[in-house]
């Protein structure tokens, strides 16, 4: 089931979008740790959540530690990240000399954050990053509990990301209807034209 095709100069577009959101969230997790943080957006992926367990892009088949939340306003829909959980712990320690898993939850507010301005200004409306909560599960399981529909678009993107000489790979997933996709692309090629 391919509920939308999405050609490979849209999916150089989108990577770039993706990579102008990651650079949005650096600055603000570079406020929060007191130290420069780098994201590099390594590849992107979209999928339909029905096929998600055959051909998603996955950090892990494992548990993994996230933030979930809900996108609300201009493109509603679900928005995560997710790390191995060892990561996760020490990146919350270089993040703050709070809570750890409260750390992490900001730290991931902050990075998904940055996808929600990049949103609201490319689509010249409000987007709201809400509800963001610790989830320790397979990634899978994550996205099937948000209930969404199976042909509902799953967009993974692959982060590397430096902080203080540690390295850490982490994914986001972005849960949409295809119709808000649509949309996004079309301002995006808007915008490049």
């Amino acid at each position: 089931m391919t509920p939308l095709k999405i050609s490979m100069e849209q999916m150089i577009t989108l990577h770039g979008f993706f990579a102008a959101a990651a650079a949005i969230g650096e600055a603000s997790l570079g406020e929060l740790s007191g130290c420069e943080t780098e994201i590099e957006v390594q590849e992107i992926r979209c999928t339909a959540l029905a096929e998600f367990g055959e051909r998603g892009l996955w950090l892990s088949e494992d548990l993994v530690a996230g933030v979930m939340g809900r996108l609300e306003g201009v493109m509603p829909g679900s928005l995560n990240l997710v790390i191995e959980p060892e990561e996760a712990l020490l990146w919350a320690r270089l993040g703050g000399d709070g809570d750890p898993l409260e750390t992490f939850v900001e730290i991931g507010r902050r990075l998904l954050g940055g996808m929600t301005t990049a949103l609201s200004e490319i689509l010249s409306g409000g987007a709201r990053f809400e509800g963001a909560a610790l989830v320790e599960e397979p990634e899978l399981a994550m996205l099937v509990k948000t209930h969404a529909p199976t042909d509902t678009l799953v967009f993974s993107t692959r982060m590397r990301i430096d902080v203080r000489d540690e390295v850490f790979s982490a994914v986001s997933h972005l849960l949409v209807e295809p119709k808000y996709i649509a949309r996004l692309l079309s301002a995006l090629s808007a915008a490049v034209h």
